[in-house]
């Protein structure tokens, strides 16, 4: 009797609660078509990843974005529930010897920055590689369809590796040229600049 009147007390807004764990999700229910191999298949692995944390209202918490509550024991304890289960999905979806390296790691969200340090990494050579695939890349009996795929993924590689600077960075960039162009000009005309 008391589970059907808990069921009846659960609401719209606890199903759309990140802390909201559904009695019916095992370790196995988050389906990722492939398992992380290494850094060769990470940008591929990492998107499906998000995917499916995304449906079940999770991502948040590799994210860093959905934090361990401190004044709520109860919401303290959700919150540690839903933290295992993910780190379960995550373990189901990487190889065992990627799995062993982050066993003991306490977070999702430490196991992605783990994760994205080791396997992430933007470096000359890839891209190198990158590029001379794009180059060497050929149609020859593979349908327009296949071949432009093949091309648009080497591509997303590509532009994945190429980041877009910080927000913040652009804006002390561009207060910095500000500073400069004010330093070029009078006092009376740097206060009416410096309204602007």
């Amino acid at each position: 009797m008391s589970a059907e009147r808990n069921r009846q007390n659960i609401g719209l807004s606890d199903l759309q609660n990140p802390l909201f764990l559904c009695p019916s999700k095992g370790p196995r229910s988050l389906a990722i078509q492939e398992k992380l191999i290494g850094a060769k298949n990470y940008r591929s692995w990492r998107r499906n990843v998000e995917i499916g944390l995304a449906t079940k209202r999770k991502l948040g918490f590799v994210q860093g974005t959905v934090t361990r509550p401190t004044d709520d024991l109860i919401k303290a304890k959700m919150w540690d529930a839903c933290n295992s289960m993910i780190i379960a999905w995550l373990m189901n979806s990487i190889s065992e010897s990627i799995g062993k390296s982050i066993l003991f790691l306490n977070s999702a969200g430490q196991i992605r920055l783990q994760l994205e340090q080791r396997f992430a990494l933007s470096n000359g050579s890839r891209k190198y590689k990158l590029n001379k695939d794009i180059y060497e890349v050929k149609q020859n009996h593979a349908s327009i369809s296949d071949y432009y795929t093949k091309l648009k993924c080497l591509w997303e590689d590509l532009e994945d590796m190429n980041e877009l600077p910080k927000l913040s960075a652009i804006t002390d960039e561009e207060s910095q040229r500000e500073i400069l162009d004010m330093n070029k000009l009078d006092v009376e005309s740097a206060a009416l600049y410096s309204t602007v």
